[in-house]
């Protein structure tokens, strides 16, 4: 039973919730007063513990019956939601395991395998723009023409790290004045751009593509090369902010 407590907890169930569970499961339906009786749950807060419960699909009422009586819900059924609870989290933290894992090879370049991976969506597009620029050793590049990639978090990010780190910084002469930024801060502008990125130790490069944004993430030291040797092409011909 301790090892059914430790995975209930998982589910926000405490120890008196999953008293009273077992006891649904082994003495089959039992109204509120009883339940308060025999496993010594002061009757004012049974009650409570049976709408938690209730909520996590654990226990069933049967308004039917007077007093009303509660039955648990079987054991297989709440094992398949512990397997679909537990499946949908650890889904949810794959992609920060994916962060963790690109920042991790990013540091141990010398020991780390190339790696090459393929990003959708603005906002996970923005988390390693970001995760480029706190793993930059000593200078980072950022090309940054789409708008909603530009929010308080980036400029958080910008702002701290500039502090250790040579920030350059290409924007569009439209969104020049959302960069409000530190003057150790290089910013300039370029007429147009049809795609941007982010180059440290590793690099982001992304375009807009159906509306949304679509890039790579990448420590392949060519295409970190390349992607710099492009930033300094238009970085010379833009205009200082």
């Amino acid at each position: 039973m301790e090892v059914l407590s430790r995975v209930l907890a998982l589910l926000g169930v405490g120890k008196r919730e999953i008293d009273i569970y077992l006891a649904l499961v082994e003495k089959g339906p039992l109204t509120a007063r009883e339940l308060s009786d025999q496993l010594g749950i002061p009757y004012t807060k049974i009650y409570a513990y049976l709408d938690k419960l209730g909520s996590l699909g654990l226990i069933s009422s049967e308004r039917a019956a007077r007093p009303a009586k509660f039955k648990a819900t079987p054991p297989a059924e709440v094992y398949k939601k512990l397997v679909g609870a537990a499946a949908d989290a650890l889904k949810s933290l794959k992609p920060l395991f994916d962060s963790l894992q690109m920042a991790y090879e990013s540091r141990y370049a010398a020991v780390a395998p190339t790696f090459l991976t393929l990003i959708r969506g603005a906002e996970r597009v923005a988390e390693l723009i970001q995760e480029v620029v706190t793993t930059a050793e000593d200078e980072v590049y950022l090309a940054v023409p789409f708008e909603e990639l530009v929010d308080y978090r980036l400029l958080a990010v910008i702002s701290e790290e500039s502090k250790r780190l040579a920030v350059k910084i290409l924007t569009t002469e439209r969104l020049r004045t959302r960069f409000d930024l530190p003057p150790r801060v290089e910013v300039r502008a370029a007429r147009e751009m049809f795609g941007g990125g982010a180059i440290g130790t590793a690099v982001t490069i992304y375009v807009k593509y159906g509306g949304d944004i679509t890039g790579i993430y990448t420590n392949d030291k060519f295409l970190i090369e390349v992607a710099r040797t492009y930033f300094d092409h238009v970085w010379r011909r833009a205009n200082v902010i």
